[in-house]
C-alpha cells in the first residue's frame, strides 16, 4: 500500500491555558502576502474586495504566436494567440480554458504591439487572487520578440482573514478568533504553515488556516489583543491583556 502524502510541521499550535477539551477551531482563508504568528488576533476582511487584473504587453514581434498557461495546481494552456491579437482574441483564448470559462475574464485595450491588453477576472473568479499568467513565447517571430505580463491589481477576496486592528475599516476591526498556527501566504493567498510562503510538504497547497474560536488562553501568548478585542471575543478571567487568561466564547 502506498504511503499517503503528509506535511511536516515542526512548530507547535497555540496551547490552551486550561481545559484543552474546550478549545474549538474553525478554518478560514487567509489574505495574500501575510505572515502571522500563532496567537494573532484575527478579523475577516469584508470591504476590500477587488477583481484580479493582469495586463499583457507585446514588443518587437513581427509575426508568429504565443500562448498563456494559467492555473494554481492543475494548469491549462491556451491555443496559439496571434502576436498582434485584439482584446477579443485574447479573451476568447482565455475563456476557452477549463479553469476560466465563459464570462469569467474580460479583456480590453490592445491590439498587442500598439497597446496593452488588460485582462480583468470576474464572474465566478471575481474578488479573489489569481495566479499570474505564464507566457510561452517560442512561437513569436522577430529579434527580441516577447510578450510580458504585469499583475496590475492583485485580487482580494472578501471572507479572508487578516490581523485584527481596532482602527481598521475593512471588517478586520471585529475580531473573530485566534490564529492557531504560524502561517505565511504568497501573492495568491496560498497558505504555508511556518514563517515563509515556500509551500508545504509534497507540493501540498492550503487555502485555509485554523483559528481558535473558543477556549482559555494565556494573554501573553497572543498578538494584537486589546480591551476592545477582549470584549468582542469573550472576557478576561484573570489579569490583564498582557499577562492574564482570556476566555474566548466564540461567535
Amino acid at each position: 500500500m502506498p504511503i499517503a502524502p503528509y506535511d511536516i510541521y515542526t512548530q507547535s499550535e497555540l496551547t490552551p491555558a486550561m481545559f484543552p477539551e474546550r478549545m474549538l477551531k474553525a478554518s478560514l482563508p487567509v489574505a495574500a502576502n501575510l505572515h502571522m504568528v500563532k496567537g494573532t488576533v484575527v478579523g475577516i476582511c469584508t470591504a476590500n474586495a477587488a477583481n484580479d487584473v493582469q495586463t499583457l504587453s507585446q514588443a518587437s514581434s513581427t509575426g508568429g504566436t504565443f500562448s498563456i498557461t494559467f492555473g494554481f495546481g492543475t494548469v491549462y494552456t491556451t491555443a496559439p494567440i496571434p502576436y498582434n491579437a485584439t482584446a477579443a482574441q485574447v479573451q476568447a483564448a482565455l475563456q476557452a480554458l477549463p479553469n476560466i470559462g465563459s464570462g469569467n475574464v474580460i479583456c480590453t485595450g490592445g491590439a498587442l504591439g500598439s497597446a496593452g491588453v488588460a485582462c480583468t477576472f470576474g464572474g465566478s473568479l471575481a474578488n479573489q487572487p489569481q495566479p499570474t499568467f505564464a507566457i510561452n513565447e517560442a512561437g513569436l517571430v522577430g529579434s527580441g520578440a516577447n510578450v510580458s505580463v504585469t499583475h496590475t491589481t492583485l485580487g482580494v477576496a472578501n471572507g479572508a482573514m487578516e490581523p485584527y486592528v481596532s482602527s481598521n475599516t475593512d471588517g478586520s476591526q471585529t475580531p473573530v478568533g485566534l490564529l492557531a498556527v504560524e502561517v505565511a501566504t504568497d501573492t495568491q493567498g496560498n497558505v504555508t504553515y511556518g514563517p515563509l510562503p515556500i509551500g508545504n510538504g509534497f507540493g501540498a497547497v492550503r487555502h485555509v488556516a485554523p483559528i481558535a474560536i473558543s477556549g482559555y488562553f494565556q494573554t501573553g501568548d497572543l498578538t494584537g489583543l486589546d480591551s476592545n478585542a477582549v470584549s468582542k471575543l469573550g472576557r478576561l478571567i484573570d489579569g490583564t491583556t498582557s499577562a492574564g487568561v482570556l476566555c474566548v466564547t466564540g461567535a
